[in-house]
């Protein structure tokens, strides 16, 4: 029953954030989304923020997921690199409305940071796991091994953030893709740097 109560507050949280935006989300609102009264929420999480936090952290383990679906030597070199973009995609997205917010506050900003590194390493996370994939596939033979990981995953990474940003900063793709288009055409552009010759 806490458990279920919990992702209710989550859920909520999510849905809230994503109507009136973080600043504008209140305890009060949480409570009355979730069904459930402003003190019950307080024995679930400790402050409003860590709700926030909650909502961050329970994104990244459908990102690992993702990419765990695709582990290296499976598919096609292609195959598994569109999937781990698309996923990052998926998770900046859903990401980036959130925590644009925390830029904003220097005292909810260091709370952030010391809670992701607690409870997932930080956002710097996701770079080695996605370099990890990486220099699998270069063991493997299929990345070139003069290109280190860490740099290819920057690659994608960062592009990755880029795309986001702008969607969300002009309210559509300027390109005109979608996040599977995007993907392809990356991973395409990428391969010519850093398949074996």
């Amino acid at each position: 029953m806490a458990g279920e109560t919990r992702q209710r507050i989550l859920e909520a949280t999510e849905r809230l954030i994503e109507l009136k935006g973080l600043a504008r989300v209140t305890t009060r609102d949480i409570a009355r989304e979730t069904g459930v009264s402003e003190g019950a929420l307080y024995r679930h999480f400790d402050h409003k923020e860590d709700i926030l936090f909650a909502v961050v952290s329970r994104r990244l383990p459908a990102l690992f997921d993702a990419i765990q679906a695709h582990p290296a030597g499976s598919s096609t070199l292609s195959e598994n690199l569109t999937a781990v973009v698309a996923a990052v995609v998926r998770y900046y997205d859903q990401l980036f409305p959130i925590s644009v917010n925390y830029l904003a506050d220097k005292a909810l900003l260091m709370r952030y940071r010391e809670t992701t590194q607690r409870i997932n390493g930080g956002p710097q996370n996701i770079f080695t796991l996605v370099a990890a994939y990486i220099e699998e596939e270069q063991k493997l033979g299929r990345i070139r091994q003069q290109i280190t990981a860490l740099n290819i995953a920057t690659l994608l990474l960062g592009t990755c953030h880029q795309r986001v940003f702008m969607i969300h900063m002009l309210g559509h793709d300027p390109f005109d893709k979608t996040d599977q288009q995007f993907a392809q055409d990356l991973v395409q552009a990428l391969e010519v740097s850093i398949l074996p010759t």
